[in-house]
């Protein structure tokens, strides 16, 4: 279907630690979480313009798929699958998106969804 929801924030980290900036739900809309079969895109902007940004999906259980995005740049994410084992066959929905940086680094994300 059509996109119908956008919603964008930008964040400022105030520590190094792996922070969780969206959760996802099979059905849960209450405190901020997205349904997972409504997400149709996700781009998470690194706004920092020296360092660079681990960006990722964590389904909290044994599966995270983790990169690193450069200063001034995007990643974008078309759905909210992640497989952290070797051979990709078993592909799980994610909980959260999480990231990395640098004390007062700031992160751009934006999602779609229908």
């Amino acid at each position: 279907g059509s996109i119908i929801n956008s919603n964008k924030k930008i964040i400022k980290l105030v520590n190094s630690n792996l922070v969780e900036i969206i959760t996802f739900s099979n059905d849960d809309v209450n405190n901020g979480k997205f349904i997972i079969g409504d997400v149709r895109y996700i781009r998470v902007t690194n706004l920092d313009g020296t360092d660079a940004l681990q960006v990722g999906l964590d389904d909290e259980d044994s599966d995270a798929g983790y990169t690193s995005v450069a200063a001034a740049s995007s990643i974008m994410y078309t759905g909210t699958v992640v497989e952290g084992g070797n051979g990709g066959s078993t592909l799980d929905n994610a909980t959260a998106l999480k990231v990395k940086g640098v004390a007062g680094h700031q992160v751009e994300v934006f999602i779609a969804s229908v």
